[in-house]
C-alpha cells in the first residue's frame, strides 16, 4: 500500500513538474489569464519557479560582445550610402530583450532598401533573419520595419543595428550591468564605419516586470542607459517600447514607467506599445510573436517613427516661417 502512494506521489511530482514546464513555454499563464485574470500571475510564477533554474542564461560568457547571429556567410551590401548622414536614409540602433531580436515565429527577408549592420565585423549585409548582431534563430520585427518605412515614403534606405539578447532585464544593460560592453561596442563598431544612428528602438521590460522592478528604479536604470548612449557618441532619439506580457499579463507598474519615459528624459519618444498585441493569435508561444504578431509590432514601431518624423517637420517649417518673417 505504501508503495502505491509512493507512485502516486511521484506521478504527481512529475505531473506538475511538467505542467510547470508546459506553463512557461506554452504561456498558460496568459492562457488562465483570459479566463481567470487572478490566477495567471501565480500560475506563471510557480512555472518559472521550476523551469527558469533548469535554463541556461542567455550570453553566458565571459565576452558578451561576441553573443548574438555572427554568421557573416551573406550577401554583402556597401555601407557607403550611410555615411553622409542622408536625411533619406534611417539608420536604426535595436537592442533589449528577446522581441527585440531574433526570437519571432517566422523569419522574413527585406527588400533591396533595407540593410543590416553587424556589430561583430563592422560590415553592411542584405536584412536576412536571423539578423546578424541580435541572439536568437527564427525571426526578427526589424526588418519588416525598414520594409515599411521605404514604403511609406519617409526614407529611402533603411539600416539595422540589432544587438539584443534574450532573457534580459535593464540593470543588465546598464553601466556596470554585464552585458553593458555590447551598448559600448556596437557605438564603437558604428563609429568606427562611419554611421551615425538617426533611431534608438529599446524593446525590454518582460523581465522587469516578472521581478517585480519599481517604476521609480526602472526610470532611473534608463536614465542612466540613455546617459551611456549620448557618452558613447549615440545622440539620435531613443524611442521607448511599452512592453511587459510575456507568458502572464504583464505589469502595470512598468508599463506606467515606461510610459512616463518620454516626458522624464530629454530626447526619449514613446514606442511601440506592444502590450496591446495580447491576443493569443499575435503571440505564438505566449510571449514571442507570431507571423501576424511580427508584422503588427512592425506597424506599431512605424507609426511611433513617422509620427515623431511628421512632428520634427512640422517644427522645422514653424522655425522657418519665424525666421522669414523676422
Amino acid at each position: 500500500m505504501a508503495r502505491h502512494y509512493r507512485r502516486i506521489l511521484i506521478g504527481a511530482l512529475l505531473l506538475f513538474v511538467l505542467t510547470a514546464g508546459l506553463g512557461t513555454l506554452f504561456g498558460l499563464g496568459a492562457v488562465a489569464g483570459k479566463f481567470r485574470p487572478e490566477l495567471a500571475k501565480p500560475f506563471s510564477d510557480w512555472a518559472m519557479a521550476i523551469v527558469l533554474p533548469l535554463q541556461k542564461a542567455y550570453c553566458n560568457v565571459e565576452d558578451v560582445t561576441v553573443c548574438g547571429v555572427s554568421d557573416a556567410y551573406r550577401e554583402r551590401v556597401p555601407c557607403d550610402a550611410f555615411r553622409p548622414n542622408n536625411p533619406r536614409h534611417a539608420v536604426l540602433v535595436t537592442f533589449g530583450q528577446s522581441n527585440s531580436a531574433n526570437f519571432g515565429q517566422t523569419r522574413y527577408t527585406a527588400g533591396r532598401g533595407v540593410a543590416n549592420f553587424n556589430i561583430h565585423d563592422g560590415l553592411c549585409y542584405v536584412s536576412e533573419d536571423p539578423l546578424l548582431g541580435a541572439d536568437g534563430s527564427g525571426g526578427s520585427v526589424w526588418g519588416i520595419l525598414g520594409d515599411s518605412l521605404v514604403a511609406s515614403g519617409a526614407f529611402d534606405k533603411v539600416l539595422i543595428a540589432p544587438f539584443g539578447i534574450g532573457g534580459t532585464s535593464l540593470k543588465e544593460w546598464t553601466a556596470g550591468g554585464r552585458l553593458h560592453p555590447r551598448v559600448e561596442h556596437a557605438a564603437a563598431q558604428l563609429h568606427k564605419a562611419g554611421i551615425t544612428p538617426t533611431h534608438v528602438l529599446w524593446h525590454q521590460g518582460e523581465n522587469d516586470a516578472r521581478a517585480g522592478t519599481s517604476p521609480n528604479a526602472y526610470a532611473e536604470m534608463f536614465t542612466e542607459l540613455v546617459d551611456s548612449l549620448r557618452d558613447y557618441g549615440i545622440n539620435a532619439p531613443v524611442f521607448v517600447a511599452v512592453a511587459t506580457i510575456c507568458n502572464d499579463l504583464g505589469s502595470d507598474a512598468i508599463r506606467s514607467a515606461q510610459r512616463g519615459l518620454p516626458d522624464a528624459i530629454e530626447g526619449v519618444y514613446p514606442g511601440a506599445d506592444t502590450d496591446t498585441l495580447s491576443d493569443m493569435h499575435d503571440r505564438h508561444d505566449f510571449c514571442h510573436f507570431s507571423r501576424t504578431g511580427l508584422v503588427k509590432h512592425a506597424a506599431l514601431w512605424n507609426d511611433s517613427i513617422l509620427s515623431f518624423e511628421a512632428s520634427k517637420t512640422r517644427a522645422s517649417n514653424a522655425a522657418q516661417t519665424d525666421e522669414n518673417s523676422d
